[in-house]
């Protein structure tokens, strides 16, 4: 499948050798120049030129890094990637050390073929490359450090000559011990398995679907079968460690089996039920958790030396195990009866690189993605949660000791997970994993008091990706934190969801556009910060004219702002590219975003001296629409004093009181309730119960709102409540 969102870079255009020389000393080779002119050359070429010359500048840094180190690659490889211009703009624009992506894009090519890098998973290949180089540097973009803080030394992909990978897939790793083995002392996990597997068998009451008897018409013949029940019904099984854990009778024979073979010091007390396989309450008791805690421990131990359950977690797979092994199912061959059961393909694996980039994170073991794989290839099993368990899942060690019993897979698995259950965290990353299992880019995310997931989405008849959230329960897109790394940039880190989204955007606006405005941050980074601080808003225009959604160019160019008067010509740029580039509805957030992001860099930077320089600051801000309370209250209070920052207060209440969005969205609301914690903070403590006091005052009557037929207590309201310190009223 060819997924067309790929336009054509522009012409590469190749500057003199001069002005590569120019550029050097500012991109860290080794070309001589004034710094003077340097910046001369800077001020008089377009980014467009000037990215350009950072390419080949870096270009020529790489290979002069390569021939340091002694390191020889294939004269037709270099040419692919110089030729392509796709993949130079990323290999040698999309990190500040182009090296590492090189390398790994080489090596991935040696252990996969020349035809898969460069001609079927080419887009795939580059994700891998950049996620890789970016999974070598500490969060910061700082090189890792050893456990004493000193700089790890330099680890670089392989690219020496060997031969193809072979894909695969680790069996059980577990190797079953004879616990009776008479050839040996028996040791006491010997006796702790041997007590378990040697008990008669219990017998317990489960759920199972079960077809009805088939029933026949007068003439004899059958009639259609009709559908599975559930049905309970007693069966009888082996004991498991967790059924010891949760009896006290089955404690006792254990503790008198195990001093009846010489281990007298092998005891558990863990009460009668205090954990069972039900169990849904968090253990109180402490002296009664650690009891069960370390009587956990002594099974688990025992399991995992006995070869009942894997010593420790599979090893993550290598990039190109990774790589290779998605290939695989994305070529399986489906009939197409199945294919649309399956809705397969979930995910265009030759989708743009900066859409796969969180499939490329996933490091979980190859045996366990196979088990799932292998579950929605043959029968369509597509299970994205678990049990939900309650209050004992915030307890993991409780949690584990509910149910411990021998598994194939260790913790950490999405395998184990189903088996002992858990909350919102489990779920999402069940929900995350198996998505990505299938060959669809997802992470976890945060919300408040919630975990979610998000996923990347492709609709192949609007040929539009879009990254969307699944498992939301205490808001939307605009309290959604995304857990996978943002990774567009050497900083990386979490970020809100817009800013994936507008990855997504981007690329469907135009693919060769949003990555050229990726390099075009590096050649601004490039830049000293002297020249950063005076060509930031020039810059964002022309990062905004390659893509409205060049959000790693604002958020460069809104760290370069010397002062709120070029925050404010950034947002003002922001907003104007927006008008012509973006929807109302589906884009909002992200205009919101970056307004909020270009105000945050105004409340950063030294406040005005005068009443009236304040004056001009709020009113552009009110201009641009600004929710920043704290900021807006120190322009209130630098224009009228404490008297009229309390004024402005009370008018923004009334404002809102007034407003028909309050009761229609709750959002608004929590909005509001956000800007006055932001009014809290200019506030000192001595008298912040009082100011919130004198407005709560002004809700009086309109304390709650009414949402769905549903009133409840208007957040802005329980803000200024929780600020002073008073309880709701009690209804009576």
């Amino acid at each position: 499948m060819r997924c067309d969102t790929m336009p054509r870079m522009r012409t590469v255009l190749r500057l003199p050798l001069l002005a590569i020389a120019l550029l050097a000393p500012i991109i860290g080779t080794t070309a001589p120049a004034a710094s003077e002119a340097v910046a001369t050359a800077a001020s008089e070429s377009s980014w467009s030129s000037r990215t350009e010359a950072y390419l080949d500048a870096a270009e020529a840094r790489t290979r002069d890094a390569l021939q340091e180190r002694g390191i020889a690659l294939p004269k037709d490889f270099l040419a692919w990637v110089d030729r392509t211009p796709i993949v130079r703009t990323t290999v040698y624009g999309c990190r500040a050390d182009p090296l590492p992506v090189l390398l790994k894009l080489r090596s991935l090519e040696i252990d996969l073929g020349e035809d898969t890098v460069r001609r079927d998973y080419t887009q795939l290949a580059l994700a891998f490359a950049m996620q890789d180089s970016y999974a070598r540097r500490g969060e910061q973009g700082t090189p890792w450090n050893d456990a004493d803080g000193a700089t790890a030394p330099e680890t670089l992909p392989d690219v020496s000559p060997r031969a193809p990978l072979v894909l695969e897939i680790p069996g059980d790793p577990r190797v079953r011990v004879d616990t009776k083995d008479p050839s040996r002392p028996l040791d006491r996990d010997d006796h702790i398995v041997n007590f378990l597997e040697d008990h008669p068998e219990i017998e317990e009451e489960v759920e199972v679907k079960e077809l009805p008897p088939l029933e026949y018409d007068e003439r004899g013949i059958a009639k259609p079968q009709r559908a599975a029940v559930s049905v309970k019904k007693m069966v009888k099984r082996p004991l498991r460690a967790a059924d010891v854990i949760a009896s006290r009778t089955l404690q006792q024979e254990f503790n008198e089996h195990m001093a009846a073979h010489g281990h007298p010091d092998v005891k558990i007390d863990c009460g009668d039920r205090a954990v069972h396989w039900g169990s849904t309450d968090a253990v109180s008791d402490k002296s009664l958790r650690e009891r069960i805690a370390a009587a956990h421990e002594l099974f688990h131990g025992a399991y995992r030396a006995k070869g009942r359950m894997p010593a420790a977690r599979d090893r993550a797979p290598t990039a190109a195990e990774s790589m290779a092994w998605f290939i695989r199912n994305d070529r399986h061959g489906f009939p197409d009866e199945v294919r649309a059961a399956r809705e397969w393909p979930r995910f265009p694996l030759n989708a743009p690189w900066p859409v796969l980039m969180m499939l490329a994170a996933d490091d979980q073991p190859l045996r366990e993605r196979e088990d799932i794989w292998t579950r929605f290839r043959d029968d369509g099993e597509f299970r994205t949660y678990g049990e939900y368990i309650g209050d004992i899942a915030q307890q993991f060690d409780m949690q584990s000791a509910r149910r411990v019993a021998p598994i194939a897979f260790s913790y950490g698995s999405i395998q184990m997970m189903w088996k002992d259950g858990g909350v919102c965290g489990t779920m999402g990353n069940i929900g995350a994993r198996t998505h990505r299992i299938v060959g669809q880019p997802a992470s976890t995310a945060g919300q408040p008091g919630h975990c979610a997931i998000v996923f990347m989405e492709y609709d192949a008849k609007a040929k539009e990706f879009r990254c969307k959230g699944g498992q939301y329960a205490t808001g939307g897109d605009e309290v959604t934190t995304v857990h996978a790394g943002w990774n567009y940039d050497d900083k990386g880190g979490r970020r809100p969801m817009v800013f994936h989204q507008s990855v997504a955007w981007g690329v469907n606006a135009g693919f060769a556009e949003y990555v050229e405005s990726l390099a075009m941050v590096r050649a601004f980074n490039a830049l000293s910060p002297d020249d950063r601080a005076r060509e930031c808003v020039g810059f964002v225009k022309a990062a905004l004219a390659e893509s409205a959604f060049a959000l790693a160019a604002i958020t460069a160019a809104l760290d370069a702002a010397p002062d709120a008067k070029s925050a404010l010509a950034i947002a003002d740029a922001c907003a104007d590219r927006f008008a012509k580039a973006t929807d109302d509805k589906q884009h909002a957030l992200y205009r919101s975003t970056v307004r909020d992001l270009a105000h945050a860099r105004v409340a950063a930077l030294p406040a005005p001296a005068t009443p009236e320089e304040h004056a001009r600051l709020l009113e552009a801000l009110e201009r641009q629409g600004s929710t920043n309370g704290e900021l807006l209250a120190r322009c209130w209070r630098g224009v009228g004093g404490d008297d009229g920052f309390v004024a402005r207060c009370q008018a923004e209440i009334a404002s809102y009181l007034a407003s028909p969005e309050r009761g229609k969205d709750r959002r608004a609301s929590q909005r509001f309730a956000a800007e006055i914690n932001g009014w809290a903070k200019t506030v000192a403590r001595p008298a912040k119960k009082r100011w919130a006091e004198q407005l709560l005052a002004s809700f009086e009557g309109k304390e709650t709102i009414t949402l769905r037929g549903k009133e409840q207590v208007d957040p802005a309201v329980e803000a200024l409540r929780k600020i002073a310190g008073v309880k709701a009223p009690t209804r009576g």
